[in-house]
């Protein structure tokens, strides 16, 4: 749902969709023209709710399941990222070029630090970083003056840098994020309806079985809304705290 919706407006839809959804159908079935047609579903056994539930209920574990997966390898993307500037300081003051590797880490740490996935401004921001990391890289290509193990782990480092750093970047910028939300919607408002005409003939029941879906339901969207975009929530103000915390500890 990256970049569709801002992360207040996601979760508060994701929480109210489900109850509007029950609402409208408690609606549809108590008057208006479709109300004599639903009541004339009475009769519609159980097993039929139980095949598009176990639908939905695949379908929501998959999709919490992969986006929880998203956050943590973004979580490690991070950290990653945050560990090569690190490392890089250490190497620089270790060999006794920290006067010129540090300011180019920390050139790098503010332009990744300004980076906003869900900004129209990315484009600038990723080429001010590949500008700061070209600089370093060159930096190090060209430090023959270094032992040749040194010299190796370094540029190691700095593969290491770019890959998390592109990585953080794919993992934040989900295309595919609005259509699995909207489509775990879909099969849950599905879900919703045949519960209700399974209990057609029995109000009650209907209310409390389609109300206690509901609340699972609107959980379900609520994670999905939370994860599936981590660098709103989850790893709000990632990667700049890392970044300036690696460099602000040494």
């Amino acid at each position: 749902m990256a970049g569709f919706l801002a992360s207040a407006w996601e979760i508060g839809l994701s929480a109210a969709l489900p109850v509007v959804v029950a609402l409208a159908i408690f609606l549809a079935a108590a008057r208006g023209p479709l109300a004599p047609h639903i009541r004339a579903c009475a009769g519609i056994v159980g097993p039929y709710f139980a095949s598009v539930s176990i639908l939905f209920g695949l379908f929501a574990a998959l999709l919490v399941n992969e986006v929880w997966q998203r956050a943590d390898e973004a979580k490690r993307a991070v950290q990653i990222e945050s560990d090569a500037v690190q490392m890089l300081a250490h190497f620089a003051r270790a060999n006794g070029i920290d006067t010129i590797v540090i300011p180019q880490l920390k050139a790098y740490v503010v332009a990744a630090s300004a980076e906003d996935p869900y900004a129209a401004t990315i484009t600038a921001s990723r080429s001010e970083t590949g500008k700061a990391y070209l600089e370093l890289l060159t930096t190090l290509s060209q430090a023959h003056f270094l032992d040749a193990p040194a010299r190796g782990a370094m540029l190691t480092a700095t593969r290491d840098l770019l890959r998390a750093h592109d990585e953080r970047l794919y993992l934040a910028n989900d295309i595919t994020a609005p259509i699995k939300w909207l489509a775990i919607l879909v099969f849950g408002a599905i879900t919703q309806i045949a519960l209700l005409l399974v209990h057609v003939d029995k109000p009650h029941a209907m209310r409390v079985a389609v109300g206690l879906f509901t609340i699972a339901f609107a959980f379900c969207l609520v994670i999905v809304a939370i994860f599936d975009a981590p660098f709103e929530i989850v790893l709000a103000g990632e990667p700049g705290t890392s970044l300036r915390l690696a460099l602000d500890r040494l």
